[in-house]
Order: C-alpha cells, then structure tokens, then sequence
C-alpha cells in the first residue's frame, strides 16, 4: 500500500481508439468505452497509488464487481484518436465505491463520455459484499473527490463538468 500523503484525487492517462473497438461509422463502440474506462483505471491504480487490484485481490480474498454504469456520450471518439481518461473516486463506503471516468480530446478541451461506475466490494469465499479493510478506508479517505456524491445527479454532473472542461 503506497504512502498515503500527497497522493493525487485525480488519475490521468492516454489511450487510442482502435479500429477494433470502433463500429462501421468509425465511432468508439458504446460498449467499449467502460473497458477504456476500466483498463485506465486499473493501469492508473498501479502507477499512481502502486495498487495492483487484482494482488491485492488475491491476499484478501475478495475484489470488486460492477453493479452499475451510468455513461453519457456526449462527443463521437474516432478511430486512431488519442484521447485523455481521467478517474476520480467519487464515493466510498464500507461495502461499496463509486468512480467516476471522463473521456476527453488529447487537448482536454471537449468532453467526450463521462461515466460513474458502481462497484461492490465481493468476499470471494462467501460470493456476497463484505466490508472494505482499513487501509483502503484510510486510502479512500485521502483520495476522495472533494463535494458532495448525490446518487442521482449524474445529469446534473454532466453539464458541471463540461462548464468545467470548457473554462480550461
């Protein structure tokens, strides 16, 4: 588990849109984008916070599973285009967490999809949520987001970030 002083909220990385992921009109297939999102997260977990899920996984005998997505494309992703992937953790409690991905233009001018991802935390052993250990509350804590989760503002979240995006 890294030093927990310092560490960033926010996680960033690049990715290309393959033509493999693409449909016929050369858009990033809908379905694609939460891997995009997922593999992002998993590779800025392990350089950013030297976090490997799936070790940690392992040691602990539980790991988390995907109990919602909610994504909004805003802006098409082209074949071969570069883009930026953020994550930020949302939210957190005992049992569960929440992160949220925007996918933005290699300048960080346009948002692309933003996503808020629902996990589980899972003992593997009973096949049921179990409670987070301490070190990742005491991870959670230092990296949260700053302001206020509102379940059910994802609309609302949209249109604050893409003001956000735009005033950058």
């Amino acid at each position: 588990m890294p030093d927990l002083r310092d560490l960033p909220r926010e996680l960033e990385s690049t990715a290309v849109a393959r033509f493999q992921d693409c449909d016929p009109f050369g858009h990033l297939n809908n379905a694609r984008y939460i891997d995009y999102f997922l593999n992002a997260r998993e590779d800025q977990l392990a350089i950013a916070y030297n976090f490997n899920i799936f070790d940690f996984g392992r040691t602990q005998n539980a790991n988390w599973v995907t109990t919602k997505n909610q994504l909004a494309y805003l802006k098409p992703v082209l074949v071969m285009e570069q883009i930026r992937i953020r994550t930020r953790l949302l939210y957190f409690n005992e049992k569960s967490l929440v992160v949220e991905g925007l996918m933005l233009d290699k300048d960080a001018r346009r948002l692309k999809c933003l996503a808020w991802i629902e996990f589980a935390y899972v003992s593997m052993t009973m096949g049921r949520s179990t409670d987070h250990p301490g070190e990742l509350m005491s991870l959670f804590r230092e990296v949260v987001h700053p302001g206020e989760y509102d379940p059910d503002g994802f609309n609302r979240r949209i249109q604050s970030v893409r003001m956000e995006v735009r005033s950058n």
